[in-house]
């Protein structure tokens, strides 16, 4: 894929996200498709963070390790990017630029050395001195290293300028001083002849699209899927989640709660769905921990719930602030007891609006708890997708009992009726209809505690009896293959007949690399070096089907299995329902999401490298 990576670092609190966020947008605007990924540390400020956005001519939804070039906010930064190294994945290309404000410096001998072979453009920008000039607060350097970016990337002023303005919207004063650092920054000119950066050509169907990030696309997915009140308590990554939905309260009527912590966010929203209300509530894995108790209370008394389940690396702490792929496990499992749930995980922006709705649809059909996976790369991407379309989101209540003669002809026994499927009828408490015990305890279909051996036995058959039901309804795992030289899917019938060379398997964010991945090995120039490759993707991940990759694995050469976690959750559970044991395995445990380069490399290679197996 031709693409131009670019990355702003710096330690937390210098400003690297409100560049990124103005040169990102305006390139939007600008017809490029942008890709946005954040790095941070778990400090206020300090450590050191990281701001990438690729442009690409098509469709880019992975991070590169190769930069074309990097802006260095502190010394730091100078030297981290040079070369790969134990504590820097990514590295600047030959012939990169490194643009920095670090007055005084000097390179080592080494470093200089490194420099000239590389053919690196070193590029100073004197910001104090033009901060003097224009008699401005150090905060306005961000304003005027956006704007030499801007020309660096041999774009028009104006529309740089625009954008600016609406950064400080509500903020009329200010905006004179930052046009003139916008202006300050785009006509810099540095020692030296610096050519510009050559980008993809723009298409004007990317000025259009919505650059947002997974959980933006999540709060949105949540307003079109008629949730009404949203509940949690701050923990990275799904903190954003919670503050997006808050900005939005005023226009939506949505109500929303920050509790005092996560026990309380669960049992509220369990409340509220319980009386007929669509909540949701979200949070990390150590949240998550605290809300299980809610989840196995839901299982009992069959009222529909949706987490969101936002993962990052553990146990404990472990490092919050980056991606991980880990809690596969913690939503299967989590609970005491045998209950049915459904566990699904988005993927990217898209999947973020559109499964909301389809977590919300399954809880309410079956009457049980949802849990919907996300992590921090999907949670804070910028993704550049076509606006939404809301027409698509259909909202399905299941056997939610709302019409008065069928309320009034209702009995206390039917809520928890023993039923072929293990769906009874639900009404909301306060109606015409009967009222009934929703009892924690196990209980006859009229809520009456029980601890008979019969009615005990009766009750856990009837609500298992749902995971069967929901396991015939839910679609298999999509399989993509190249087709013209881009990834694209392929029908039930017809994929399962493919003869792959390769066959991925993998379920969440890694959807994104591996179908830039698939992309560029559809090119000309690639063809036919890695094989005939697939991709099955599992969005469902529980109950979990398995036919699909039965057949799929069966007339495959190889089968790899791609995850973000150091077991390979989902291979475990594949080889527990199937028996088939995938060898062959590309984990990343290291907080970090796949990179490009870095999975398109392992599957060029004819077997994979010690450190991938």
């Amino acid at each position: 894929m031709s693409r131009v990576s670019f990355r702003i670092v710096g330690a937390s609190g210098q400003g690297i996200n409100s560049i990124g966020d103005i040169v990102s947008k305006a390139l939007k605007r600008s017809g490029y498709n942008v890709f946005g990924y954040r790095e941070y540390p778990s400090l206020i400020v300090g450590g050191h963070a990281g701001y990438q956005f690729d442009i690409g001519e098509g469709n880019v939804r992975s991070p590169a390790i190769l930069l074309d070039a990097v802006l260095a906010l502190n010394y730091q930064g100078l030297t981290r990017y040079f070369a790969p190294s134990a504590n820097a994945a990514q590295y600047l290309k030959d012939g990169g630029y490194l643009i920095h404000a670090v007055e005084n410096w000097k390179f080592s001998e080494a470093d200089q050395k490194y420099i000239a072979e590389m053919r690196i453009k070193v590029i100073f920008l004197p910001i104090h001195v033009m901060l003097k000039e224009l008699d401005a607060p150090l905060v306005l350097q961000n304003v005027i290293f956006a704007a030499f970016l801007w020309e660096l990337f041999g774009q028009e002023l104006p529309l740089l300028q625009q954008v600016v303005k609406e950064q400080f919207v509500k903020k009329p004063k200010l905006i004179d001083i930052n046009l003139k650092a916008a202006e300050k920054g785009f006509t810099f000119r540095p020692e030296g002849e610096v050519p510009r950066i050559t980008l993809p050509a723009p298409k004007d169907e990317w000025k259009d699209h919505l650059l947002i990030t997974g959980n933006e696309a999540i709060g949105l997915g949540a307003i079109h899927a008629g949730v009404r009140m949203y509940t949690g308590y701050p923990m990275t990554p799904a903190s954003s989640l919670l503050g997006y939905v808050a900005k939005t309260q005023n226009a939506t009527g949505m109500v929303i709660k920050q509790a005092e912590d996560e026990i309380t966010a669960a049992q509220m929203a369990a409340g509220a769905s319980f009386m007929g209300t669509r909540a949701m509530t979200g949070t990390s894995g150590g949240g998550f921990d605290l809300m299980t108790e809610t989840v196995s209370m839901i299982g009992m008394i069959e009222s529909p719930q949706v987490f969101v389940l936002g993962q990052r690396p553990g146990p404990a702490t472990g490092v919050p602030t980056w991606t991980t792929q880990g809690d596969l496990f913690l939503a299967v499992h989590a609970g005491h007891g045998e209950f049915p749930r459904c566990v699904m995980s988005v993927s990217d922006g898209l999947d973020a609006f559109h499964l909301v709705a389809d977590a919300w649809n399954i809880a309410e059909r079956y009457q049980i708890p949802v849990i919907l996976l996300t992590d921090k790369y999907i949670a804070e991407c910028l993704f550049c997708l076509a606006p939404f379309d809301p027409s698509k989101t259909v909202i399905d209540r299941g056997n939610l009992v709302t019409k008065s003669e069928e309320l009034s002809a209702l009995k206390t026994e039917d809520r928890y009726r023993v039923t072929d499927d293990g769906i009874s009828p639900r009404w909301v408490p306060g109606s015409i209809a009967p009222g009934y015990n929703a009892n924690s305890d196990e209980h006859t279909p009229d809520g009456t505690v029980t601890e008979d051996s019969k009615p005990v036995r009766d009750m856990m058959r009837k609500r298992m009896r749902k995971m069967e039901t929901l396991e015939r309804a839910l679609p298999e795992p999509e399989l993509y293959v190249v087709q013209d030289a881009a990834p694209r899917l392929a029908s039930l019938a017809r994929g399962d007949q493919q003869d792959l060379d390769v066959l991925l398997i993998g379920w969440g964010s890694t959807k994104n690399t591996v179908l830039d991945v698939l992309e560029e090995l559809g090119k000309a120039s690639n063809a036919g070096k890695a094989g005939k490759v697939g991709y099955l993707h599992y969005t469902y991940l529980w109950p979990l089907k398995v036919e699909r990759f039965k057949a799929l694995h069966a007339r495959a050469k190889r089968t790899i299995l791609i995850e973000g976690n150091y077991q390979g959750q989902l291979g475990v559970f594949l080889r527990e329902k199937t028996g088939i044991e995938i060898k062959e395995r590309l984990l990343k445990y290291d907080g970090r999401p796949f990179f490009f380069e870095e999975l398109r490399d392992a599957l060029l290679a004819p077997t994979l490298s010690p450190v991938h197996a």
